[in-house]
């Protein structure tokens, strides 16, 4: 049985890990204002490996998109992903092409080019974790699953209860 000292390290660990994950997911930031995290459901952005910051993506990723302001979207580059609105659809392309007041986007596995107009523009993707979002549309999309991982959640909750407990504690 672990001492105390030892699960006070191991939860830390766990805990710094998923602060420095949740810290790149979050395009190297700590600020968490003006973010938002979509699970893209297409295949889209699923092509090539690319040379860019943010890589091509399967479908049933997490994007973590920061959102721009009017001036910050003046400054979107070849290369950068960005959310868009498309008949009220939320699409994520990579921009092709930039001119004044427009960028020129499509998808990593679709060539076909759509002109944007910045005004129009959402955000740029700062973070993907495919792991998430495949977790997440797994849980999502089948009851069965979620009761899964429900189940395995309470399972692990009631064995830790139970060897958590000291028998040296249980004596005095």
């Amino acid at each position: 049985m672990l001492d105390r000292k030892m699960k006070a390290i191991i939860i830390a660990s766990v805990a710094i890990a998923c602060g420095l994950y949740l810290f790149h997911f979050n395009g190297d930031s700590i600020n968490p204002a003006d973010r938002q995290v979509v699970l893209v459901v297409t295949d889209s952005m699923d092509g090539d490996v690319t040379e860019y910051a943010i890589d091509s993506f399967p479908a049933d990723t997490l994007v973590m998109i920061e959102h721009l302001s009017d001036y910050e979207k003046r400054f979107l580059r070849v290369g950068d992903v960005i959310s868009y609105r498309d008949s009220g659809v939320l699409v994520h392309h990579r921009v092709v092409q930039v001119n004044d007041g427009s960028v020129y986007v499509h998808g990593d596995n679709n060539h076909s080019t759509e002109i944007v107009m910045l005004e129009d523009v959402n955000g740029r993707v700062v973070g993907t974790s495919p792991l998430l979002g495949h977790a997440l549309a797994l849980v999502s999309g089948n009851f069965i699953a979620f009761l899964a991982v429900l189940f395995a959640i309470s399972a692990a909750i009631a064995v830790y209860g139970v060897y958590r407990a000291d028998p040296k504690e249980a004596v005095e």
